[in-house]
């Protein structure tokens, strides 16, 4: 009786050994991934902050402070509400926590979002500034010329899916962009008054002109009761929407007879659909599915009319393509939208003959 259960308790002792060498070996590199996460992407410490470097470079700030979504990274509402919503889910907080969200979107110190320093690396207040400049500053220069500094930002994967929930940088490695050797620094930050790089990093909240002639409505048909159309991406380098999921693109249509009144209204969406984190929810987990406009693409779009919808009533059909953005845990629902765009492209079809 005393052989049987030494036996038992060593069977089990052994099976205790290995479910924690499985644990071990499994989850250890896991969890080392998920607090690889937190770590900042930029050089930490003391700021001197963006208004000094204005002394020198006022034309650079101006474009920094007044376009760029870096400058209220960590100031923005939504950026708040996300924080906010993630460090207030136990799970979430515990194995991640706030620093997550401030590895890439700038100090919260310094709370500047990304500014001159994340970028370019810390002026050290023990070294004379232009020490720094020519030691430091140009030293990098070749470094912030390159794509995957951005990426560093501009790539997240989720570590227990694997899926990247942003891929602009891999969006750019497989574009022609990339196969003709333009950098995402040649388009966000090219020239705009004489040899000084942009700043600006333009984002359609900021600038709502920064999509002009990017993206477009062609090719319109009504076969009633089928309305088709081409949907063109222009942009040589990401996908639109780029960024994540909470970016949607949407396409609006409206029907209308002779006296404007509204018919019918259709709406279709582009964007990055994700289920998200078992258990604790609200961080985007598995790609479901993705109907972004991929870089060059011609998207052919069809919409059919219901039943009750008079063909000779139509006189006049309305489309314009807005930019909406949707807190990740809404996935893409754009009733949850706390922004949307004015239209970025527009574009009519007469049925008046």
């Amino acid at each position: 009786m005393l052989n049987k259960k030494l036996t038992v308790t060593s069977i089990l002792f052994a099976l205790i050994l290995l479910v924690s060498w499985w644990i071990y070996k499994e989850l250890t590199p896991l969890y080392s991934e998920m607090q690889a996460l937190k770590n900042p992407r930029f050089e930490p410490g003391e700021n001197k902050g963006a208004r000094f470097c204005a002394t020198c470079h006022q034309q650079i700030y101006d474009q920094w402070a007044k376009s760029s979504r870096h400058a209220i990274a960590t100031t923005a509402q939504s950026f708040h509400h996300y924080k906010d919503l993630f460090t207030g889910n136990f799970i979430h907080n515990t194995l991640m926590g706030e620093e997550l969200c401030y590895a890439c979107h700038g100090s919260k110190a310094v709370n500047e979002g990304v500014n001159c320093e994340t970028c370019h690396g810390i002026a050290d207040p023990n070294v004379p500034i232009m020490e720094t400049h020519e030691q430091k500053f140009k030293a990098n220069r070749d470094k912030l010329n390159k794509a995957e500094f951005c990426g560093k930002c501009h790539e997240i994967k989720n570590p227990l899916s694997g899926d990247l929930i942003i891929a602009s940088y891999s969006e750019w490695q497989g574009s022609e962009a990339a196969k003709q050797g333009i950098t995402c620094q040649e388009c966000h930050m090219k020239s705009r008054r004489g040899k000084l790089a942009y700043h600006g990093f333009d984002t359609l909240i900021r600038n709502p002109n920064i999509y002009n002639g990017d993206i477009s409505i062609n090719d319109i048909k009504l076969q009633f009761p089928l309305l088709s159309l081409v949907i063109e991406n222009h942009i040589k380098g990401h996908g639109i929407p780029a960024g994540g999921p909470s970016n949607v693109l949407v396409l609006e249509v409206f029907f209308k007879d002779k006296n404007g009144n509204i018919l019918f209204k259709a709406t279709e969406t582009f964007s990055k659909y994700f289920s998200l984190m078992p258990v604790a929810g609200i961080m985007p987990y598995k790609l479901l599915k993705n109907t972004q406009l991929k870089s060059g693409e011609k998207r052919q779009v069809r919409i059919k009319l219901p039943i009750g919808v008079s063909k000779d009533k139509i006189t006049k059909v309305e489309l314009s393509l807005k930019l909406f953005q949707v807190s990740d845990e809404y996935q893409g629902n754009i009733a949850k939208a706390h922004w949307k765009s004015k239209p970025i492209a527009k574009q009519e079809l007469s049925l008046l003959e």
